[in-house]
């Protein structure tokens, strides 16, 4: 006894790490990877907006050559009285070369906080949303390992229909041999063997693209059954909601961008260069410096275009609050359906277990009257038939709990790994 126990809790612990490798494997897919690049795609944008919050500083340089003389710098009139006295060469020539800077940074341009806060929600969206589609596949994994228990189930229930009349066709060959038994029961007998190897053939058929579409979700491949547990799940918010309710959040920092642009903005700007020429009229060679710095104001006082992205925005938001009622009431009508559902079909499962069980007994007498040719080939095989039909229900009973808990899972949030193990 203490062995079988040993060894069912190492099978137990098999086949939750195999179920813990399936999930694993789903989150190292590239649909997985797909997402995170999302959303360091949508953190790369943050950090752009940050750093239009930052000093600027360009470096340039150039060469010039003018029609006329101009000068390399402002040249106020009592220089131009000092050079004109001490005969020196203006501040004036034809080409002339520059090496300088120019420096800016925003001191007041309010729509960059809001876009800053925009993106902060739209990456929490994003999060959220690789989330939802991480915790989507793997609903879908519960889902095909479901089907694919239960088809293993059926093809099981048919094997043991089959052994179960092979026995009884040995007993009526007997029979038959020395005439007491109609051979057409033996016929009939193994017509219904041959049915049943054809149903087991496309069973078989199925298992293999139940398989396929297992390895589709995890690169691997599946040669039998993976049983699991399920745990309780936790009723909470509806995940779904979530990525719904940030773009909200980011479409209500849309709005208030868009009105922002009402006000001025301003910034500081400042920049200088040396100046190389030779002065027009001596031929001096001339090295000059000049700077300047200032804060400018920009306002754009009329622009139609603003209007229509304020009206835009506000429709975004309505847009976002109706998505937001429509999916809630979606997903309350899918709980009320789905929890209504596993409450019937756990009644189904208690009443199908308790049915089996009957129905060995009943065959057992079946048997026992058909060999002793008191009962008809077919009020036999109805027998047979009623067990594995019924041994195949529960089977579907429990792959259609399994799904709904994955889906019911799946909507609140939960980690279907802690479920599903």
């Amino acid at each position: 006894m203490k062995k079988l126990l040993i060894l069912s809790t190492a099978l137990i612990a098999l086949n939750a790490t195999e179920i813990t490798n399936l999930f694993e494997t789903i989150k190292k897919a590239p649909e997985s990877k797909i997402d995170s690049v999302a959303v360091k795609q949508m953190k790369t944008q943050k950090k752009a907006i940050k750093g239009s919050l930052f000093p600027k500083l360009n470096i340039f340089a150039s060469t010039e050559h003018f029609s006329s003389p101009a000068n390399i710098k402002p040249m106020p009139p009592t220089v131009s009285k000092k050079i004109g006295i001490s005969g020196s060469g203006y501040w004036f020539s034809q080409n002339i070369t520059k090496v300088g800077f120019s420096a800016s940074m925003p001191l007041f341009v309010k729509e960059i906080y809001d876009n800053k806060s925009k993106i902060s929600h739209l990456i929490t969206a994003k999060e959220y949303q690789a989330k939802i589609n991480l915790l989507k596949r793997e609903a879908l994994l519960v889902t095909y390992l479901s089907k694919l228990n239960y088809l293993f189930s059926l093809k099981n229930a048919l094997l043991q229909k089959e052994k179960s009349i092979n026995t009884t066709l040995k007993a009526i060959e007997v029979g038959v041999n020395t005439g007491s038994i109609p051979k057409f029961k033996l016929l009939r007998l193994k017509d219904a063997l041959n049915q049943i190897k054809i149903k087991i053939t496309n069973i078989f058929s199925a298992i293999d693209a139940t398989k396929s579409d297992i390895y589709k979700l995890t690169k691997i491949k599946i040669s039998k059954p993976v049983k699991f547990n399920t745990y309780k799940i936790k009723t909470k918010n509806f995940l779904a909601l979530k990525p719904l309710e940030e773009v909200k959040k980011a479409n209500e920092y849309t709005l208030k961008a868009a009105k922002d642009k009402n006000y001025p903005s301003f910034m500081i700007k400042a920049q200088g260069y040396r100046a190389f020429a030779n002065a027009y009229n001596k031929d001096d060679n001339l090295a000059e410096n000049f700077a300047s710095i200032g804060i400018y104001m920009n306002w754009d006082v009329f622009d139609k275009t603003k209007n229509a992205n304020i009206q835009k925005a506000q429709i975004e938001n309505i847009k976002s609050n109706l998505e937001i009622q429509k999916t809630l009431k979606d997903l309350n009508a899918e709980i009320m359906k789905i929890n209504s559902s596993i409450k019937e079909i756990k009644k189904a499962i208690n009443l199908t277990e308790n049915s089996i069980t009957l129905k060995e007994e009943l065959l057992k007498d079946a048997k026992t009257a058909f060999e002793e040719n008191s009962m008809t080939v077919d009020e036999y095989l109805t027998y047979e038939n009623n067990l594995a039909d019924a041994k195949a229900n529960l089977a579907n009973l429990t792959a259609t709990k399994n799904t709904l808990l994955a889906n019911k899972a799946f909507i609140y949030g939960n980690n279907l790994e802690r479920i599903f193990k």
